[in-house]
């Protein structure tokens, strides 16, 4: 583990479109869900490889179809030791706090 490139991790990752898609109104749902889960995919991942412990992924509140595939992905990862949605001083609802083993 790398301790320079842990340190260089952002520990939170937003996933609204806009900040993911310099077009995001020409993306059609389908591709706007499955780039965020792609997002969402690499930025865990990394934080695994990396030993971080603890996440904030920032989900929104919308119809809550991504965060529930996100909780599937977390709910699926053996890495993954729980996580909460519950209300948060910075986030309110729309993020979900993730502890990593």
């Amino acid at each position: 583990r790398n301790p320079m490139a842990r340190a260089g991790f952002d520990t939170e990752l937003d996933l609204h479109i806009e900040r993911l898609s310099t077009k995001p109104a020409k993306l059609t749902g389908g591709e706007t869900l499955q780039l965020q889960l792609r997002t969402f995919d690499a930025w865990l991942d990394r934080a695994i490889t990396l030993g971080v412990p603890s996440l904030f992924v920032i989900h929104g509140l919308g119809t809550g179809r991504l965060r529930q595939e996100i909780f599937s992905r977390l709910d699926a990862n053996p890495h993954v030791s729980g996580y909460q949605n519950e209300f948060h001083h910075k986030y309110g609802f729309g993020a979900t706090e993730i502890f990593l083993d």
